[in-house]
């Protein structure tokens, strides 16, 4: 912590600054301290910086002061509410901060502050013909809040997930500290890869202040193959034999009562090929050569390109059916346990899954029963004492609704993940001014009442 804290304190080293006079920056600071230590009377309230430095002076006011906890938040919808701390006094609002930095396109990178939607970006990369390789379907969802709940969506298998994009940041600490790391170019090796724990880090380690990131290109065509199975049984060589396909899919999902409009809720292999017209027809067709001979119910092929609107993608259709269960568990674990998993749940739960990355993700409309949830996860960790391995699965609520606290996350306290992760937030945030509580939750530990 003592390195980080010699890193120079500049105000206006990540944004464009304002100008002016020292006479007058120096009056402007003082009074936005003073608003500062009067804003700390009121109960919970929210501040929404209109600059970084206005924000980096509100923390240093805030920690010398108050030291009042705070909730990073942007448009609220990348987290989903689960990951907010109720015990936070301020919600600190970083939709103020939505400038493009750097876009050099020839390069493949973009730079943009922390608090810019999903669409405006989209919009920007449209022009060139590139994209960010998530799959995100609420618009107004932040940037800094993709990074922070380490985003992935259907097309992780073919692409990776928002931290294989993430080349470099700023931020600021608690404490007001405005530090970076990574860079802005591909080829970059320089110092700690801290960029990679920003991903997935909830708000409990810094407020993200700007993020760049590497691009791909959009692909021209793209086309689902959906096929449908009677049992978990019956799919489970399909999902082998596509382990050994000479294809290159960027999604492999599968779904359970996803109520997907071409197949409804039948149990469904989802495969999504991207490319070239000629590269399509000969990957549609080895695809139905290597599944011909397990037997799968039916076959569909969709075809669709730029100019379908994206609301009538089947990527939406998919990622609509998602978010539609107030109940959701995320459960990772060796891909080869997938359908050994599924098949333990009874048919009226929605399962979505990667189907060769080793997730599932499950939904209810109501709260699991305790006997349900027993029946498959449980199991894993009796299989795993058998066989004298550690446990391998691990899991944790992704949604629940606002008004109660879900089930801790089965994250083992001493594994080492959960180790780094309370060493690095005590190094960052030494007072737990930030998401308090919320590593708890994500360490396996419940929120203390």
């Amino acid at each position: 912590m003592s390195d980080a804290r010699a890193m120079s304190r500049t105000s206006g080293a990540f944004s464009a600054g304002e100008v002016g006079t020292a006479k007058d920056r120096t009056v402007k600071d003082e009074t936005l301290k003073d608003e500062t230590v009067k804003s700390h009377t009121a109960k919970k309230h929210t501040v929404r910086p209109e600059s970084i430095d206005e924000g980096r002076l509100w923390l240093e006011a805030n920690f010398r002061e108050a030291q009042a906890t705070i909730v990073p938040s942007g448009a609220r919808l990348s987290s989903q509410s689960l990951y907010r701390s109720p015990q936070a006094l301020v919600t600190f609002d970083t939709t103020g901060w939505n400038r493009l930095i750097d876009y050099p396109a020839r390069d493949m990178t973009i730079t943009v502050e922390a608090g810019m939607t999903w669409r405006e970006l989209c919009a920007l990369l449209d022009v060139e013909g590139q994209q960010l390789p998530l799959d995100v379907l609420e618009g107004e969802a932040t940037i800094g809040g993709l990074v922070a709940s380490g985003f992935y969506g259907p097309r992780q298998y073919g692409y990776g997930t928002i931290r294989d994009y993430l080349l470099g940041f700023s931020g600021l600490t608690a404490d007001g500290l405005l530090f970076q790391a990574g860079g802005r170019v591909v080829k970059n090796v320089a110092g700690y890869d801290l960029a990679k724990l920003m991903c997935g880090s909830r708000g409990t380690l810094a407020l993200l202040t700007q993020c760049t990131f590497k691009l791909k290109p959009q692909p021209a065509q793209w086309s689902w193959v959906l096929t449908t199975w009677e049992t978990w049984e019956d799919l489970e060589p399909a999902l082998e034999r596509l382990l050994l396909s000479e294809t290159r899919p960027v999604a492999v999902d599968v779904l359970q009562r996803a109520g997907l409009p071409p197949v409804g809720n039948d149990l469904t292999l989802a495969i999504l090929l991207e490319g070239s017209q000629v590269s399509l027809d000969w990957e549609v067709q080895t695809i139905r050569k290597e599944l011909s001979n397990l037997g799968p119910t039916e076959l569909l092929v969709i075809s669709e390109d730029r100019q379908t609107a994206p609301a009538d993608r089947l990527m939406t259709c998919l990622l609509s059916s998602q978010q539609q269960r107030p109940y959701e568990l995320m459960v990772s674990l060796p891909s080869s346990k997938l359908v050994a998993l599924a098949r333990q749940f009874p048919e009226t739960t929605r399962i979505m899954g990667r189907g060769l990355d080793g997730t599932l993700v499950l939904s209810w409309n109501e709260p699991p029963a305790h006997h349900e949830l027993a029946a498959g996860l449980a199991s894993l960790i009796d299989s795993a004492s058998l066989a004298g391995h550690p446990q391998e699965a691990i899991w944790e609520w992704t949604r629940w609704p606002d008004d109660s606290i879900p089930p801790p996350a089965n994250r083992p306290p001493e594994a080492s993940s959960s180790r780094w992760s309370w060493a690095l937030k005590q190094q960052l945030d030494p007072l737990g001014l930030l998401n308090p509580s919320v590593l708890d939750l994500r360490c396996g530990r419940p929120w203390p009442e």
